[in-house]
This record gives structure tokens, sequence and C-alpha cells, in this order.
């Protein structure tokens, strides 16, 4: 699975968590929810942030382009546009999905 495809499932996955009023998950969170390994989740976390789809904050090692942690604060209102416009979500995925029913990668199903 490349980081594109990644960062889409990331972000429907914090936006449904968004939409339930619950807290905005976090790298813990995150891994026991997908069982990804940490870069390629960091990697997802750091693609959303570079195109401010998530409100975060990336940060690398000193001489380095591989994240070491992304802290991420929210979904901003573009963030947001994309999730509920089925083809921004597309554009910048390069997959679609229904919001009422979707499989992640890692087993999950929302209803």
């Amino acid at each position: 699975m490349g980081i594109q495809k990644d960062a889409g499932e990331l972000l429907l996955y914090i936006y449904e968590k968004k939409t339930k009023g619950e807290e905005i998950p976090q790298i813990p969170d995150l891994t026991e929810a997908t069982s990804w390994d940490k870069d390629r989740l960091l990697n997802a976390l750091q693609y959303l942030c570079g195109k401010s789809l998530v409100d975060g904050k990336v940060i690398k090692g000193l001489g380095s382009t591989k994240p070491q942690f992304v802290a991420v604060n929210d979904i901003p209102p573009l963030g947001v546009d994309v999730m509920e416009d089925e083809t921004k979500f597309s554009k910048n995925f390069n997959f679609t999905i229904n919001l009422g029913v979707f499989s992640y990668s890692w087993g999950a199903t929302k209803k």
C-alpha cells in the first residue's frame, strides 16, 4: 500500500473520531488501531500535514528527511471539505469512499 492510500484511510479514521465528538487520535491510538509500523504511520501523517488536511506538527531529526514524530491537533476546514466531497477525496487519494460503510485495510469496518 502507498503513502497516499494510507493517508486517505487515516484521514477517514480521524474524521470519524472527530464527528463522534471523540478526541483526535494520536500515534499510540493509531498504531493500535492500524497495527502499522512506525514508519508507515508517520509517512502517512506527514503526507496529511503537508497537504494541510490535518492540523499537526511534523518533527524530524537534525539533518534528516524522515519524520520522528507527528502530533495531530485537528482536522481543518480543508480536511473536512475533502472528507465530505467524494470527488475531492478521490482526487486527493486515488480511491473512493462511502461515508456510510467503509472497510479499512487493517480490518476494521465503519458502518
